[in-house]
């Protein structure tokens, strides 16, 4: 399977700034490969600096206050609802990459269990992940009307720095996934399968 070129063409990655070499090796050994959008983030090293950062303080910090498993789970449901091709097939192999087979990033979904998670009917057992879900779609569908009746709910079973966490984790992804389909980043071969789960 081919991807597409880019519209504009990747950066050289032998031109950037030494700081940024650990970040990056990090980052492919993570993913298996480097991801498309960071070849072209390349183009800014500044701002490539920052996003990986933001990236990681948002989704693997050690200070983090959410469970690792339930921010990958808004993150695609995010991407879904924000449509976002690239962003979809990439949280959704990242939910099924096999959890022995990773450092931390692996959760062993399978098919069906991704297609159960995007399911506009879904809605986990667990309340503080309920309302979390409830949150997520609620603020990305329209930020500006999340009810009060799901802010109260998660001041009811959440700490602030959790409900903080979880709103920078939604509208981390919101930016994420505008900025990725606006410059209609190629999904990579390899991942190409997974945009099917935009459609499902």
């Amino acid at each position: 399977m081919t991807q597409e070129a880019p519209f504009i063409p990747y950066a050289d990655r032998n031109t950037l700034p030494d700081q940024l070499t650990a970040p990056l090796e990090a980052y492919e050994k993570r993913m298996g490969f480097m991801p498309n959008a960071l070849k072209l983030y390349m183009h800014r090293p500044e701002l490539l600096s920052c996003l990986i950062e933001l990236n990681n303080t948002v989704m693997r910090d050690p200070s983090s206050h959410l469970d690792a498993g339930l921010k990958r789970r808004i993150a695609a449901l995010c991407s879904l609802l924000n449509r976002s091709a690239y962003c979809v097939a990439h949280t959704t192999k990242t939910l099924m990459t096999d959890a022995d087979e990773s450092e931390g990033e692996g959760w062993d979904f399978q098919a069906e269990d991704i297609a159960n998670l995007l399911d506009p009917a879904y809605t986990p057992d667990d309340p503080a992940e309920k309302v979390a879900i409830d949150y997520a779609r609620a603020a990305t569908i329209d930020h500006s009307n999340v009810s009060r009746k799901i802010l109260d709910d998660l001041a009811g079973c959440m700490t602030p720095p959790q409900i903080v966490e979880l709103a920078c984790l939604v509208g981390f992804w919101k930016m994420y996934n505008s900025v990725h389909e606006a410059m209609h980043i190629p999904v990579e071969a390899a991942l190409q399968g997974n945009v099917a789960f935009l459609e499902a």
